[in-house]
């Protein structure tokens, strides 16, 4: 996909807040596979494992066809983290 991704400072503020690193985000929205991608509106939600096997959940905001701002990423727990597992797992022996 050629998506562009843009940050701001209240990207980076959000997402230091939920204790994430800038840089497992753009693993996550670059590199990660496999992803859940959950689309509504011009809402995107990006879900992947980060390298250290965690899972982490990207919000962007769709501003133009393809060209996204990063809103906030927060790691999944409880029942969140239990589903995202399975939905990545699939497939896997």
């Amino acid at each position: 996909m050629d998506e562009e991704y843009r940050w701001d400072d209240h990207s980076y503020t959000a997402i230091a807040a939920n204790q994430v690193a800038w840089q497992d985000v753009s693993y996550v929205l670059r590199h990660a596979h496999p992803k859940i991608r959950q689309h509504t509106g011009a809402v995107l939600q990006v879900i992947a494992r980060v390298t250290d096997q965690r899972i982490l959940v990207v919000t962007l905001i769709e501003e133009a066809d393809d060209h996204y701002l990063v809103v906030t990423a927060r790691h999944l727990t409880g029942e969140e983290l239990t589903h995202a597992e399975a939905i990545l797992n699939r497939g896997r022996p």
